[in-house]
């Protein structure tokens, strides 16, 4: 499967506004507060189903009466002061619901005789059992957080077509494990598979280029670096990646730093390679 740029990759609906009309009149002739939620795009099948599981539990959270899709917008009902309350909550629960349609998307990307493959499957489970056995991955992985301040730290696995995590320190429950996908559209992870470059930022929200891309709030993380990793003679393997959901500063030296963990990751992973395939 050929990789999509990003800007062509239609990503799951984000909230876009809010508004509160006049109430809507129920079944009973009763005047109902209601609130909108806009969305910036319209849910596909795998949003909806996951919307479909979750919402239950959101309504009965924040005591709504209703919340419902109706083409690109979410109706919200319930009582005045629960509507002007819970609009961060729903950007949130959004949020979550759009995660969810990522994974069930992942999933059938994943499944047997999918357009991914079996190749594919088989050389990325390999590289995953490689560097679970390396020796001082966990170690560095500890040593990135530490010097960053960030709490969740991967190294992934990055081709043109999927994005794997293989080995994760993870000290905020963001729920992925060693082994496990993300759509590799939605990740900054593809941007440095093309470019080569380090990619930083300490502020998501305050950004002048993070704070409208999409991957931040999708994922719920303000701070995030990612260094590319390289085998030898320049081949790209993937990323040593971190992130947290609070804003972090990095200066030069903690860049470099996390920069030579790379580049040992990197040596590294030639090294059992070589040995995998003499």
């Amino acid at each position: 499967m050929a990789s999509q740029d990003a800007s062509e990759y239609v990503w799951p609906p984000a909230v876009a506004g809010f508004d509160m009309p006049a109430p809507c009149v129920d079944g009973e002739g009763r005047a109902e507060p209601l609130m909108l939620a806009f969305l910036d795009a319209r849910p596909d099948h795998y949003w909806i189903e996951a919307f479909a599981a979750e919402v239950d539990e959101f309504k009965a959270l924040h005591q709504l009466h209703d919340v419902r899709i109706d083409a690109r917008q979410l109706v919200v009902t319930g009582p005045a002061a629960q509507l002007r309350s819970v609009t961060s909550d729903l950007r949130d629960f959004v949020h979550r619901v759009s995660r969810l349609s990522l994974q069930r998307r992942m999933r059938e990307r994943l499944a047997p005789g999918s357009s991914l493959g079996e190749g594919e499957n088989a050389t990325t489970n390999r590289d995953v059992a490689l560097i679970a056995r390396m020796p001082g991955v966990a170690a560095i992985l500890e040593a990135v957080s530490r010097e960053t301040g960030m709490r969740f730290v991967t190294v992934a696995k990055v081709s043109d077509t999927r994005w794997t995590a293989c080995a994760v320190y993870d000290a905020i429950q963001f729920g992925l494990r060693a082994g496990q996908d993300l759509v590799l559209e939605t990740t900054i992870c593809n941007d440095i598979r093309q470019h080569g470059q380090t990619v930083t930022f300490n502020h998501a929200s305050t950004h002048p280029v993070f704070s409208s891309h999409p991957t931040p709030a999708l994922y719920g993380f303000e701070s995030y670096i990612a260094v590319p990793i390289y085998r030898a003679y320049g081949e790209f393997f993937g990323t040593l990646c971190a992130v947290d959901p609070q804003p972090r500063q990095l200066d030069t030296a903690t860049i470099q730093t996390v920069e030579s963990f790379a580049r040992a990751v990197g040596v590294e992973i030639e090294r059992q390679l070589c040995l995998v395939d003499s």
